[in-house]
């Protein structure tokens, strides 16, 4: 895990269409994959929308299988969601933004790292979305070792 950046940013809110995921976080990467699939079958990967994985539980307190999330992908365009999707708006507002490059092994470490350097720093979390805004991959997309480029982002008072 390399650690690219961090600041204190002020962030839009972000309307997003998004497939809701109970359990352990590890296994959102099925239901981004089904949202993947609805976003090509739609035409939509054109414009470019952004991808994000918001993270409502914290695992140290909430039990696995009852942990919620959200796969979601921007919506540029307007279109109904599909089966079992919904319209979700990511919480605006001040965000610490930690930008890390990872691999899908590193991403526990990465969330655990955010955390510790806002304790070190001194800030305290808000009750907004937190999460993770994908904003590049350099490689296949499926390759557990390709590493992607993503901001955590976390609301604070």
């Amino acid at each position: 895990m390399k650690i690219n950046s961090t600041e204190i940013k002020s962030l839009e809110p972000i309307k997003t269409i998004a497939i809701s995921h109970i359990g352990d976080y590890s296994g959102i990467g099925d239901v981004f994959e089904k949202l993947a699939v609805w976003a090509g079958e739609n035409n939509l990967w054109a414009a470019s929308p952004k991808m994000a994985g918001v993270y409502h539980n914290d695992p140290r307190y909430t039990p696995v299988e009852e942990l919620r999330s959200e796969a979601c992908l921007e919506d540029l365009s307007g279109i109904k969601p599909g089966a079992g999707m919904k319209h979700y708006t990511i919480s605006g507002g001040k965000y610490f933004v930690m930008q890390v490059e990872v691999m899908m092994a590193e991403y526990h470490e990465a969330w655990t790292q955010v955390y510790t350097v806002i304790n070190e720093k001194g800030y305290e979390c808000d009750t907004c979305d937190h999460y993770e805004l994908y904003v590049s991959c350099a490689g296949d997309t499926q390759d557990p070792d390709a590493p992607w480029v993503v901001d955590l982002c976390i609301p604070i008072k």
